[in-house]
């Protein structure tokens, strides 16, 4: 792997798991192994860019994970059961460290860095586009709404579960997703 991914994919664990703020340039080069003049010939524009490169590679590596998800299941409530067991595993495998890989990063740098906004509304676009092609070609009328819902929803429950350190808010969300589901079948 070359120096550049892996500068962008320790960035993108950093900014998962630690933010923006608590991400700093000498801790992404140790931990990337990645020769220090490497940083700014890749990213001339320092951590902003870098912040930026490791956002939108994180939001195409969910969307694959959301299509591989999905896909196999004709249910759309299986297909979203699917991707909340999904969040609940990463929450668990990593202590409850890794959530959503934008979330901390929009919270906490959005109001402040243009390109940083951009790149995490990008990422919120792609995963809510994927998630409405989904329900759209499985008959969902109210595919648009759904998805948005959806990801407001499991947005929510993943930073529940980070605070309260347990995954209960997911899994009360699963169970209430029929609900959701077969409301959005219909015609507004």
């Amino acid at each position: 792997m070359n120096a550049r991914q892996r500068l962008i994919d320790t960035t993108a664990r950093l900014l998962q798991t630690a933010g923006y703020h608590h991400t700093g340039l000498n801790q992404i080069v140790a931990e990337s192994g990645a020769p220090k003049g490497s940083l700014y010939h890749y990213f001339p524009g320092g951590k902003v860019a870098l912040a930026v490169a490791a956002l939108d590679q994180s939001a195409s590596q969910l969307a694959q994970a959301l299509a591989q998800l999905c896909l196999p299941h004709p249910d759309p409530e299986a297909a979203v059961a699917a991707v909340i067991d999904f969040f609940i595993q990463e929450l668990e495998a990593s202590n409850y460290t890794k959530g959503c890989p934008v979330a901390t990063t929009t919270l906490e740098q959005a109001a402040l860095t243009p390109e940083i906004r951009d790149a995490c509304a990008r990422a919120y676009r792609l995963w809510q586009d994927s998630l409405e092609a989904y329900f759209a070609g499985h008959g969902i009328r109210q595919a648009t709404f759904l998805a948005e819902n959806l990801l407001m929803l499991i947005e929510g429950a993943l930073l529940l579960a980070r605070a309260q350190q347990n995954c209960d808010p997911l899994r009360r969300l699963k169970t209430h997703l029929p609900v959701l589901i077969q409301s959005s079948k219909g015609a507004l």
